[in-house]
């Protein structure tokens, strides 16, 4: 009796293992379909536009990033430079910008000489000065 329902039982593994294994195939789809790499969320486009209450570059940074469920840090090599540059208040001409990308919006708002560092696995984003050009050259 015992070998006959073990012969039974053996299409229903079978069917649960291939069953296992397309489940397994869609999962490792979706996650490489959303992984950092293949979406940049910094790239979506988005309207530019702070209202009076936003004053300071970090509070523009983090109305920017809070929709893409990226964060600000000042972890960074120089966190007294990240910090004063989101102390700073708003440039005249990022309060009315329009559609760009988060991203445009972000470099925007940090100035010609910052530039962003990026985390997308663990989605923050910090700042950096601008290396100098003779600096990059030793």
């Amino acid at each position: 009796m015992k070998v006959r329902s073990i012969v039974r039982s053996i299409p229903a593994i079978t069917a649960c293992a291939v069953l296992t294994a397309a489940v397994q195939a869609a999962c490792a789809q979706a996650q490489d379909a959303a992984s950092p790499a293949a979406v940049n969320r910094l790239h979506v486009g988005t309207e530019v536009k702070f209202d009076g209450s936003v004053r300071t570059v970090g509070d523009a940074m983090n109305q920017l990033l809070g929709p893409v469920r990226y964060a600000l840090t000042t972890r960074t090599v120089d966190p007294e430079r990240s910090d004063s540059v989101l102390r700073r208040p708003v440039p005249l001409a990022a309060r009315d910008h329009g559609v760009m990308t988060v991203e445009g919006g972000l470099l925007l708002l940090i100035g010609e000489d910052n530039r962003l560092v990026v985390d997308h696995v663990h989605r923050l984003v910090a700042i950096e000065r601008m290396p100098a050009l003779d600096e990059a050259s030793h």
